[in-house]
């Protein structure tokens, strides 16, 4: 028989809460907020080398990716996007009804 077991889920931030922060205008500063999941394509080459590496260096992929990006732009000025694309629709799947 299976054993019960009870997890613990961490509360979804409040739109409001992600508001506030997008409004802070700091982009030099990451604001610490609930990841994202990613998926884009890859050069076999620099996957392979990152699986090497992330092995023998004892890293996660997701590790490397994070440091990669966070070096890349440390000394880059960035340019909020305007509101009207940072607000537009998101395209993609329509999420599944919670009473299907």
């Amino acid at each position: 028989m299976a054993k019960e077991r009870k997890f613990d889920f961490a509360p979804l931030p409040l739109v409001a809460d992600v508001q506030e922060d997008m409004e802070l205008d700091i982009p030099s500063q990451v604001v610490d907020t609930a990841p994202t999941k990613v998926t884009f394509d890859c050069d076999y080459i620099l996957m392979e080398n990152m699986k090497d590496y992330g092995y023998w260096e004892g890293l996660t992929q997701k590790d490397i990716i994070l440091e990669s990006l966070k070096l890349y732009f440390q000394n880059k000025e960035i340019r909020p996007r305007p509101d009207k694309i940072r607000n537009k629709t998101k395209v993609g799947r329509k999420p599944k009804n919670a009473n299907d």
